[in-house]
């Protein structure tokens, strides 16, 4: 089997939005959401086309109704053919050619999007995203039509300048995703994950999640550490943190920072909490310690990022 090589690794979203400069219809949207229309970006004079390597930090579905080419993963490649249905999980290491685009649409996603504009957490609705590994699913022509469908109604938003668009286009991917389910992952449940799929990355993920989901209910009020999660899965927590940054690209410490981040977005957006409150659900001993932190991630301080979601 065919492995990537270790060299620099790039954002998707960041391949994608330089072309865009030029293609602005083929890929809109913004850096939670967007859409990409493959035709646009890659019209026959421009191909092939090989993608840099990236390992995106957000989910991505792409939906292959009339298109050639191959994507390669760490330890595979796949050929890309009409029919086909792909999705990936941040932190996925990829490299994409395209050698024909007919009809090939894209879809990059953030947790924190779906969460805030449509109320769909991933771990308790859709988690196939985060814990199943998705080589090429392959579907029937009609299913391909019912999904493009609600991609054109997502074009026809993204190109309005309407304060609910990010409402409309969030609840237009979550009919596509439980279009998804409906097809694929009926009665999928996050506790047989372990044992359809043992694997390190995925128990640390799962773990991840459901610890965080019970604080946001709350019923833990402590944060766990690298050692925590080490000591769930009967590993020393040096070992935990190689396999972590060898499937990810991110060290241990990194992935629970992001967890934490976007939990507390979601603790900020409401007013019920104060920021003192949230610091120490968060793990942090000072409130100054929680904004420091906050804005080191997002550019912004809690209080800002309230006032801005209060206004979306």
């Amino acid at each position: 089997m065919s492995t990537i090589k270790k060299k620099e690794t790039y954002e998707l979203y960041d391949n994608v939005r330089v072309m865009g400069i030029d293609y602005s219809e083929g890929h809109m949207g913004d850096d939670d959401f967007s859409l990409i229309i493959s035709k646009i970006l890659h019209p026959k004079e421009r191909l092939p086309y090989t993608y840099s390597l990236f390992r995106s930090t957000l989910f991505t579905i792409g939906i292959v109704i009339d298109s050639y080419g191959s994507m390669k993963y760490e330890d595979t490649t796949v050929e890309i053919r009409p029919n086909m249905l792909f999705m990936n999980k941040p932190g996925d290491l990829q490299e994409l050619r395209w050698e024909e685009v007919t009809e090939t649409y894209g879809l990059l996603f953030s947790e924190d999007f779906i969460l805030k504009y449509a109320g769909i957490s991933i771990y308790e609705v859709f988690p196939f995203l985060l814990f199943e590994r998705h080589l090429p699913l392959h579907t029937s022509a009609a299913f391909q039509q019912e999904l493009r469908a609600i991609i054109l109604l997502i074009h026809q938003e993204l190109k309005k300048d309407s304060p609910l668009k990010k409402k409309l286009c969030a609840n237009l991917l979550t009919r596509i995703l439980l279009k998804i389910k409906q097809e694929f992952w009926v009665g999928y449940s996050v506790h047989n994950v372990q044992s359809k799929n043992p694997d390190i990355l995925n128990d640390f993920l799962q773990n991840l999640e459901y610890h965080y989901d019970q604080l946001l209910k709350g019923k833990v009020k402590q944060i766990l550490h690298i050692k925590d999660y080490a000591e769930m899965q009967q590993l020393h927590e040096n070992y935990l943190s190689t396999v972590l940054k060898e499937k990810t690209g991110k060290t241990a410490g990194q992935l629970i920072a992001e967890k934490t981040l976007s939990t507390a977005k979601i603790l900020i957006q409401d007013s019920q909490y104060t920021m003192k409150e949230i610091a120490f659900m968060l793990g942090f001993s000072y409130t100054s310690y929680f904004s420091i932190f906050f804005k080191k991630h997002t550019g912004i301080t809690p209080l800002d990022y309230r006032k801005q979601s209060l206004l979306d």
